[in-house]
């Protein structure tokens, strides 16, 4: 028996064996079992046997889910005329060799709590039941958990010794320290030995951390490898960003004003070797640093104005620090390495990363400083590492694994490239790209809310071609003229008579060969109403500008009152017809976040636009639910993860 990896050319293969072994309402569809295929996070194996004679026969399949730290056995499928011949039990062999090989702690799988025969094989290799799951295939269609724990001792070990310290030249670390493996950086990077583990502890202290160097690739690779390592990708490149590293310190912020408040003059540097520091006085606010920025050797340098700021964090070369302070790094180092338990990272908690991309330049962002804070607090409330991102970091999109847009999109923007590559590289994506290709072309949605019967003013579509020979007779002035990719406002024109008309049509021709005439309805505010998920979130009347007819006024004079106020109500106190247009409209586009504006006229809802990436303000829109409406977006981004990972499926075949 071999197993090898399936390829699309096996797609009816693996149909037809569904068909054989499950029953209709458990088997998976065609375009699942491409995806799992074509997915970089399922590895689909075949079973094959080579009889004396013929070509090799097929006769099963496994599916297996990558995550972090377990391998999951997603189907487990044997052929009705190959069982009852071993080939589950190979196939299971062969896949905890694979979870071990690739350091993975454990295996689990799903399994029908009716079949006790199926359960006891399972339990013949380690598995242990450690849920029950009700209703799991269907109505009445239990399930259990099965879990295989890996342990230390169930993964090959070269050296029991956890702490690997990661050197480029084995005289750049002179010590003997019990515990500790001391390890060239060329032999941690392509020896095997350190590949198929997570349960080293990498300590990298090589001379350079730059791009292309060891120091760079070492951490890299650590991180790829689910080991413990200090320092990582991400606190590497916080560092090169004086913005960053305030950021990363906002949480001992009161910390480091308490132990500095006594310190004479404007500038201090701070040295700290192994979360310990020559400084008198100074080993507690050592020990926070080290921790907050998962550093190892490095200094500190701060300024003060009117309070003091980390100025800039600097990486120490190990060979310096030795020769400078040689009995410091030796004592710090030994006490350092001799615990049983080290600080774990700020990561620990974090099952998911999270981009938020922001433009700090835009002049009216969706979202103010003060909704990102809470925005990245709530994140990590919910299990996210989350990072504030610019257009400059397009070539880290696949870091991450979830991007929330937190800047104005457009279709001919990066912000739409953003959000197609995230889509590309598997990310969970808010704004989806088809929401900006959708939301942000008026011709779009008037059209798909018309096919759906969705009440909008009136509206006309006028070509360039055609406005000579235009009929203006029949429109009821006054009028809205807009350019198809109009958005917050912009390229949106009122007009009173057809002089005018006739004017601004010239002036919207020279951008775009269509534009759409609206009818204006005349009220003194506009609903928006949040949807996430298909359903509100939050609502709010924008009252128009003062003296304008718009909610902004976008005149070239500088002036407070461009935007109108905002009331933000409960969701019981909207009307009914108001909230069920908004979800109405919102579902023609998709299911992610909305806002979806309204006006009220003659006691009917009007959809005058859906916007992809609404406005979330502090003190606005979170006005009534508070820190639970970022709670609420946070954790659809979580559940959307989950979903896309983790949906159920189940194992079944027989074996003696």
């Amino acid at each position: 028996m071999k197993m090898r990896i399936a390829q699309l050319e096996d797609l009816t293969y693996l149909e037809h064996l569904e068909s054989l072994c499950f029953p209709e309402s458990r088997r998976s569809p065609r375009r699942s079992l491409r995806m799992s295929i074509q997915s970089a996070s399922q590895i689909v194996m075949i079973c094959e046997t080579k009889p004396d004679e013929g070509p090799p026969q097929r006769v099963g399949a496994v599916i297996l889910l990558n995550y972090k730290n377990s391998l999951r056995i997603y189907s487990l499928a044997i052929d009705p005329q190959f069982q009852s011949q071993g080939y589950g039990s190979l196939i299971l062999e062969d896949v905890l060799a694979h979870a071990r090989q690739h350091g993975y702690r454990r295996v689990s799988l799903e399994a029908d709590s009716g079949n006790k025969k199926l359960i006891r094989f399972y339990e013949r290799f380690g598995f242990e039941v450690t849920d029950t799951l009700p209703d799991y295939y269907a109505k009445g269609e239990p399930a259990v958990r099965m879990r295989k724990e890996l342990f230390a001792d169930d993964i090959p070990q070269v050296d029991e010794r956890p702490n690997v310290i990661v050197v480029e030249n084995a005289k750049h670390w002179p010590f003997e320290i019990p515990g500790t493996q001391v390890v060239l950086a060329t032999t941690y990077l392509s020896s095997s030995r350190y590949q198929n583990s997570s349960l080293f502890r990498v300590f990298n202290l090589c001379r350079s951390f730059k791009p292309h160097k060891f120091g760079y690739y070492v951490s890299l690779l650590a991180s790829a490898r689910d080991q413990r390592v200090i320092p990582n990708v991400t606190a590497l490149r916080d560092l090169s960003s004086v913005s960053l590293v305030q950021s990363v310190a906002d949480d001992v912020e009161e910390a480091i004003q308490e132990h500095l408040k006594n310190v004479a003059g404007r500038e201090f540097s701070l040295e700290v070797y192994f979360e310990n520091t020559p400084t008198p006085g100074m080993s507690a606010l050592a020990k926070l640093l080290a921790h907050q920025f998962e550093l190892l050797l490095f200094r500190v340098k701060f300024v003060k104005e009117e309070r003091w700021e980390i100025q800039q964090v600097q990486l120490l070369s190990l060979p310096t620090v030795i020769k400078e302070h040689p009995q410091d790094i030796e004592t710090n180092a030994a006490k350092y390495f001799q615990r049983k338990r080290f600080h774990r990272a700020r990561f620990k908690h974090f099952h998911y990363d999270l981009a938020i991309l922001i433009n700090p330049q835009e002049k009216t962002p969706p979202s103010c400083q003060e909704a990102l804070h809470r925005m990245r607090s709530a994140a990590e409330k919910v299990g996210f590492y989350t990072e504030f991102i610019t257009k400059q970091d397009y070539n880290r999109i696949c870091e991450f694994d979830a991007l929330f847009i937190r800047e104005t999109t457009s279709v001919d923007h990066y912000t739409y490239r953003f959000s197609r590559r995230a889509y590309a590289e598997g990310l969970i994506v808010m704004d989806d790209p088809w929401s900006i290709l959708r939301c942000s072309n008026k011709m779009y949605l008037y059209e798909r809310l018309s096919r759906a019967r969705v009440r909008q003013p009136r509206s006309w579509l006028i070509c360039k071609e055609t406005p000579e020979e235009l009929n203006l007779d029949h429109f009821e002035f006054p009028i809205v003229l807009k350019l198809p990719d109009s958005c917050f406002s912009v390229g949106v024109f009122k007009v009173n008579d057809k002089s005018e008309m006739r004017e601004k049509l010239d002036l919207l021709f020279k951008t775009s060969e269509v534009v759409i005439a609206q009818e204006f309805l005349q009220t003194p505010f506009d609903w928006r109403i949040g949807v996430l998920d298909g359903s509100p979130l939050y609502a709010c009347k924008y009252h128009m500008a003062r003296g304008h007819w718009q909610i902004y006024n976008w005149s070239p004079e500088d002036r407070e009152d461009y935007v109108g106020d905002a009331e933000t109500l409960a969701l019981n106190q909207v009307p009914a017809h108001i909230l069920q247009t908004a979800v109405k409209g919102a579902a023609l586009i998709g299911d992610g976040l909305y806002g979806v504006d309204l006006k009220e006229h003659q006691g009917k809802a009007y959809v005058i636009e859906i916007n992809d990436n609404p406005n979330i303000d502090a003190g606005v829109e979170d006005t009534i639910l508070g820190d639970d409406l970022y709670l609420q977006l946070m954790n659809s981004f979580y559940n959307r993860i989950e979903r896309e990972r983790k949906s159920p499926h189940f194992v079944s075949f027989r074996e003696d």
